[in-house]
């Protein structure tokens, strides 16, 4: 007998539907430098800014399309060879839990299942969260974001973040750095701001952790994030022990989220995966266990931003304000329309699929290579 499922799609022509042809473009992410390092980290640390990005997207034979973009580091050959595993497959036959892309194909996973979460939404005419189980909220927060910098530097991020609206400005700080001094500054210009301060598993010294936590409990910290190194739990557990600052681990699957409830490391998680699929099931077991969570970013731009929204409206735990940057923080974000913001307040939206139109103008602007894959 011929599955329910399938008498459908014979019955609307899409049984033969297939993948037809994948339009790539690497383009440039140039962002706004005063968000970013001040002068004397330009040099130590990772110019990340300067990795350029590649957008996708598909086709099908009927015209319907759906787009995607990468993370940091992608390489040419693997967008081409992750398009050519599905060029060929029928977007509706395709799980939605795993796309059949093979090992080494984890730099650009994430772009493909962005692509094609877009597609089957538009086919179905159906949003990605509602695909990843329904939303249970009409809209998202976002924080604001500042790198490396000096307590001089940083004013203008509290200022900024202040003036739009923003309730938290999360942080990175290192060894060596002014950080109270920094904080104390900033809260001067916003009182009200609160702070995700992360310290990416900069500090190997328990002690000045310990230390350094105990100043930052009167000023207005909402977690300190990845403070020491990640294979030293027993020094997690420890820290969480002699402070009131909830602790947060930056994780990237739901076996590391098991693995550090276990060893009772976290009062907060950082989900970050390569799928948002994944995010899902992350914040889920995370909140079974009462902990709150938010969606970390690379800094993406917009195609990614809409996938971790629709994410994000999805998991009742995803509570803590997300890393959704690439308006604030980019030249451009490379999305004809983003969502409704008002501050902070980031609409869920509310089209078919992502809800959102890649911007050609602004592909063509910061073009550096393109091509297409159809066999």
């Amino acid at each position: 007998m011929t599955p329910p499922t399938m008498r459908l799609l014979a019955r609307s022509g899409q049984t033969s539907m297939k993948i037809e042809r994948i339009e790539w473009w690497e383009v440039n992410q140039f962002v706004h430098q005063e968000m970013v390092n001040s002068a004397e980290y330009h040099d130590a640390h990772e110019r990340w800014d300067l990795v350029p990005k590649f957008l996708i997207r598909l086709h099908t034979g009927d015209g319907t399309y759906g787009v995607g973009e990468t993370s940091r580091g992608a390489q040419r050959e693997d967008v081409e060879t992750a398009a050519r595993q599905l060029i060929g497959q029928n977007p509706l036959q395709i799980p939605l839990r795993k796309l059949p892309l093979k090992d080494g194909a984890a730099t650009v996973y994430k772009a493909y299942e962005t692509a094609f979460l877009d597609l089957v939404g538009r086919l179905r005419e159906m949003r990605v969260c509602d695909l990843l189980g329904g939303a249970c909220r009409d809209h998202v927060i976002g924080s604001y974001w500042a790198g490396l910098q000096n307590p001089t530097h940083s004013l203008d991020a509290a200022q900024a973040a202040r003036d739009g609206g923003y309730s938290c400005l999360k942080i990175k700080i290192t060894q060596g750095m002014e950080v109270i001094e920094r904080l104390e500054r900033m809260r001067k210009v916003a009182p009200d701001l609160r702070f995700i301060v992360d310290a990416m598993q900069r500090y190997d010294s328990l002690d000045e952790m310990r230390a350094l936590t105990r100043q930052m409990e009167d000023l207005n910290v909402v977690c300190l994030e990845d403070p020491l190194p990640k294979d030293r739990y027993d020094w997690y557990r420890v820290l969480r022990e002699g402070t009131d600052i909830p602790i947060a681990l930056h994780l990237g699957s739901t076996k590391s989220i098991i693995d550090a409830l276990q060893a009772e490391a976290a009062d907060i998680f950082n989900c970050s995966p390569p799928s948002s699929v994944e995010f899902v099931r992350m914040v889920d077991v995370a909140g079974a266990a009462g902990k709150s969570c938010w969606h970390g970013s690379a800094v993406d731009l917009g195609i990614l931003d809409l996938a971790y929204i629709h994410a994000c409206a999805v998991p009742e735990a995803a509570t803590i304000p997300h890393d959704i940057l690439s308006t604030p923080l980019h030249v451009d974000d490379f999305v004809v329309q983003m969502p409704g913001r008002e501050g902070e307040r980031i609409q869920v939206p509310t089209g078919p699929g992502l809800g959102g139109e890649l911007d050609m103008d602004a592909v063509a602007e910061y073009l550096i290579s393109s091509g297409e894959v159809t066999t």
